[in-house]
């Protein structure tokens, strides 16, 4: 009786493989590539990000400071024509629960809690910055 042997064939890639690996690798970094270029000059620069970062915290610090003098239920906590922006940076300051009441999901008593938020928008109304604050009425 003839003892066979069987070898066990190694499979490697062959050149065809490799070279349809490599076109298919190039064309998905190519639409990474291009998907890219397409969002990096809408996004925001890191000096926008800070000034828009700066913009929002002095808006709430004139909130907060007007807070110390002014009465809990005051509507004018807020100046709306306060410039806290430069003029060239045309950013949008937005503020909401400033100047009314705005309920605060853990407190039913709205008289007692103030929510206050500030952010920053760009021309384009992408949010740059956000600052919270949480005023007391006691």
């Amino acid at each position: 009786m003839r003892v066979r042997t069987f070898h066990r064939r190694l499979r490697a890639f062959t050149l065809v493989e490799l070279i349809v690996l490599i076109v298919i690798v190039g064309i998905a970094a190519y639409a990474l590539l291009s998907m890219f270029r397409q969002t990096l000059p809408r996004s925001p620069t890191p000096s926008q990000l800070t000034q828009a970062a700066h913009c929002a915290q002095e808006r709430m610090e004139l909130i907060l400071g007007r807070r110390l003098v002014l009465p809990f239920n005051s509507t004018a906590l807020d100046p709306s024509g306060a410039a806290t922006c430069p003029a060239n940076a045309d950013l949008n300051v937005n503020v909401n629960g400033a100047n009314a009441l705005v309920a605060w999901s853990v407190d039913v008593d709205t008289n007692r809690y103030r929510l206050v938020r500030v952010w920053i928008t760009d021309a384009a109304g992408t949010q740059l910055a956000e600052q919270h604050a949480l005023l007391a009425n006691y």
